[in-house]
Formats: structure tokens, C-alpha cells, sequence
């Protein structure tokens, strides 16, 4: 996604076209997961403009107050599974991916069952985890349970999650997406997880296979990171 050439004896590098897709799609998925809060904090806030009576007041007030928490869930969320958490080289506190990665589960109706007693671990393998973890949680139309396991032994860093629920539905080609074997341009921005998610695991000298059973799917894999 990044081509390199010297101007001067500096390393420089410039972005190509499936660089900019997959920051494109990532954007536009981060704008669609925010719109439906934000958009309900607005409509709250113009009930208590114009309604009188207290009862639509409160239910106004409750309504800004879930979807604003849904919107800083997201967006918690967010800078863990896309930002810069941990810096270039950095650790990830994984009592911190827990916390974040749960509320936005919630939000879901998704209970999540975290197996990691790590205190903390690299910025690729907590963002793998997440991501996968959230990947999942999204088959779960009906809402159900997730566990997350991350355990790291011999330089080896060992993942998996795991589903269940009354209805799994993956999103379709989510194996082909996440092992890039579809072309950036023809995703839509809900595919854009799971490519970034399988590109992850691909910086972490791996893949990440998916199992699927009825009511149940799962990802895993162990990676050289």
C-alpha cells in the first residue's frame, strides 16, 4: 500500500491507490457507525426545544444521554481498533482494550467474555483482537456472546474469537476480504473492517481463519508477532 524512494539519502513514502481506498472506506464506516447516534442526540435536542410536556422532556433527555454514550463508545472504540494507541512502537494496556472493547459490544447486545491476563501487549496484537472481537460481534444480528482470547508463549501470539448467538450471519466473502484476496476498490465501507482487520494479521506474519458452524463462528490464528 506504500511505495518507497530516496530523495536525498531520506526514506520517503508514498501512499498508492489501495492505500487511499482502504482510508476511504475506514473513514466512511467510522462515519456510518456515528450518524445514527449523533443524529439521535439532534432529534432529542429538538424535542426539548419545542415539547412543554415533562414526560416527552424525559424521555428527550434519556434519549441525548444513551445515544451520546453510544457515540463516545464508537468512538473509544475507534481510536483503539484504527488510531495510534500505544504510538508506532508502543504497548497496549489490555485492561483498557477490555473496557473499550466491551461498551461497544454492549451497544450490540453482545456479552463479551475476555481471556487475555495480559497486563499489557504490542499496539498490532491488542488492535487484532479488537478488531476481530468487533468483526464477530457484527454476525450476531440478535445479539448473543463473544469470548476473546489472546495468549503470547515463544515469541508466538496466539488469538482467537468465538460467537455464539441465535442467528450468525458473516458478512458476505468475509474470508475472501480478509485474506485480500477481493480487490479494495470493489468493497463496500462494511467490508472495510474486515480487510483491515485480515491486513493486521498479515503485518503480524499470519492469517486468520474462520469457522463456521450453526450459531456459531469463529476466527484464529497464531502470528510470528
Amino acid at each position: 500500500m506504500f511505495t518507497e524512494w530516496r530523495d536525498a539519502g531520506e526514506r520517503k513514502f508514498l501512499m498508492d491507490m489501495d492505500g487511499f481506498e482502504l482510508v476511504s472506506l475506514l473513514c466512511s464506516r467510522l462515519c456510518h457507525d456515528l450518524v445514527s447516534p449523533v443524529g439521535a442526540v439532534t432529534n432529542g435536542l429538538e424535542v426539548l426545544a419545542d415539547e412543554t410536556d415533562a414526560e416527552m422532556q424525559d424521555m428527550a433527555m434519556r434519549l441525548i444521554t444513551q445515544s451520546a454514550e453510544r457515540a463516545a463508545h464508537r468512538l473509544q472504540f475507534a481510536r483503539l481498533a484504527y488510531g495510534s494507541s500505544g504510538g508506532p512502537d508502543g504497548n497496549v494496556d489490555m485492561g483498557e482494550a477490555k473496557k473499550v472493547t466491551s461498551t461497544v459490544l454492549e451497544d450490540q447486545k453482545v456479552k463479551l467474555n475476555w481471556l487475555c491476563d495480559l497486563g499489557v501487549v504490542g499496539r498490532l496484537p491488542a488492535k487484532l483482537l479488537a478488531n476481530a472481537a468487533f468483526l464477530c460481534a457484527e454476525s450476531l444480528p440478535r445479539g448473543g456472546s463473544l469470548s476473546a482470547s489472546l495468549s503470547q508463549q515463544n515469541g508466538e501470539t496466539r488469538i482467537e474469537i468465538t460467537t455464539t448467538g441465535p442467528m450468525v450471519r458473516p458478512l458476505d466473502g468475509m474470508e475472501q476480504i480478509i485474506n485480500g484476496d477481493m480487490a479494495i476498490a470493489s468493497l463496500a465501507p462494511r467490508a472495510a473492517q474486515a480487510y483491515y482487520t485480515g491486513l493486521i494479521a498479515r503485518l503480524m506474519g499470519g492469517n486468520l481463519c474462520i469457522l463456521l458452524k450453526p450459531e456459531q463462528m469463529s476466527l484464529h490464528g497464531t502470528f510470528a508477532i
